[in-house]
This record gives structure tokens, C-alpha cells and sequence, in this order.
């Protein structure tokens, strides 16, 4: 049972990418805001193949004018009765390229447990990310990175995201995102109200 519980958690990292890589955080108009939502997510690869799908909340508070704190958790139904809760907390930091354009990095822990019919796994390990964030209308930003993900125990997996997001009002945007990683794809849609 434990090597079933094992082989399902080699899972978890390609799913915990693709579940973490939904925002890149970076430069717009704040670096203070919450956002919620959905991400459906395949995995393909190795032997295994598996959609699922769930909610997320997250969230940054800006600390200086470069520096950032960012949370999150998040839940994902997969195939085969199998179940995914994870949460991060970090800290970020952007630096301007342009006035419409930063260079934005991440780091943060990373809890991730894994429920399947074999049994449970819980894995815990960092992330780091690195991005950019362009404003390109003043409604309108677009934003690309990569994300690596290491939870130890040959754990890790590495995806690249691409996002926009459209602004009603200062405050309220919807947006939509593209992640993919080695035998990972992952899209989402997401409400944030920034402050």
C-alpha cells in the first residue's frame, strides 16, 4: 500500500505546479489583493491520465514598494477518487523594466496532501517563480512566467504560464491563464479585487 501511496504522490508535484502556477504575481496596478478561482487540470504522462478541477483563493499584501507577502490554498477533485489540498505562503519581490513593465520572483512553502483510495500522502517543499507582468492598454495587462516546484523525493516539476486579465475598474478585473508542465496542462479563470 505504501508503494501505491508513493507512486499517487509522484502525482502530487505535476498537479501542485499546475495548481500554484495559475497566477504569476507581478507588477500592475497593486501588489494588495484577493482573487478566487477555478482551475481544471489534466495530467498525462508516465502512465497516468487524469483530469480534475477545483477552487482556490489567494492573495498578496504589499509590504514596500518592491517587496510582497503572497497565501494561498486550494482543492481539486481528480479521477479515481483521488483529492488534492494544498496551501502556500511566501514572499515576492518586482522590479520596474519600463513603466508598464516589471520583472517579478517568488519563493514559498509549499503543503500539498494527496487523498486517493490507496491511501495518503502529505509532502511539503518551496516553490520559486520568476515572470513578467505588462500593462498593454489601461484595462488590459498580460503577464508570463515560469514556476518551479520541488517537494522533495524527486518530487518536482517545472511550468510555464501565460495570463491577462481585464480590468472593469481599478479594483475589479476577471482574468484567465494557461499552465504547462511536463505531462501537466492546466487553464483557469479567476475574479480578483484589488486594494
Amino acid at each position: 500500500m505504501r508503494t501505491a501511496v508513493l507512486k499517487s504522490s509522484g502525482l502530487l508535484g505535476c498537479m501542485l505546479a499546475a495548481a500554484l502556477s495559475a497566477p504569476v504575481y507581478a507588477e500592475g496596478m497593486s501588489y494588495t489583493y484577493i482573487e478566487g478561482a477555478y482551475t481544471d487540470t489534466e495530467i498525462d504522462g508516465s502512465g497516468v491520465d487524469v483530469d480534475g478541477d477545483g477552487l482556490s483563493v489567494s492573495g498578496a499584501f504589499e509590504l514596500t514598494d518592491n517587496l510582497f507577502l503572497t497565501a494561498g490554498y486550494g482543492n481539486q477533485d481528480f479521477d479515481q477518487g483521488v483529492d488534492l489540498d494544498q496551501w502556500f505562503a511566501g514572499i515576492g519581490g518586482h522590479l520596474p523594466l519600463t513603466d508598464t513593465v516589471d520583472v517579478v520572483g517568488t519563493l514559498a512553502y509549499v503543503d500539498a496532501e494527496l487523498d486517493t483510495g490507496f491511501g495518503d500522502a502529505d509532502d511539503e517543499g518551496y516553490s520559486a517563480g520568476l515572470g513578467l507582468r505588462a500593462r498593454v492598454l489601461d484595462n488590459l495587462e498580460v503577464e508570463g512566467g515560469v514556476t518551479y516546484i520541488d517537494l522533495g523525493d524527486d518530487l518536482d516539476d517545472t511550468a510555464l504560464n501565460l495570463g491577462g486579465r481585464y480590468y472593469f475598474t481599478d479594483t475589479f478585473a476577471l482574468g484567465a491563464g494557461y499552465s504547462r508542465g511536463d505531462d501537466v496542462d492546466s487553464w483557469n479563470v479567476s475574479v480578483r479585487l484589488e486594494f
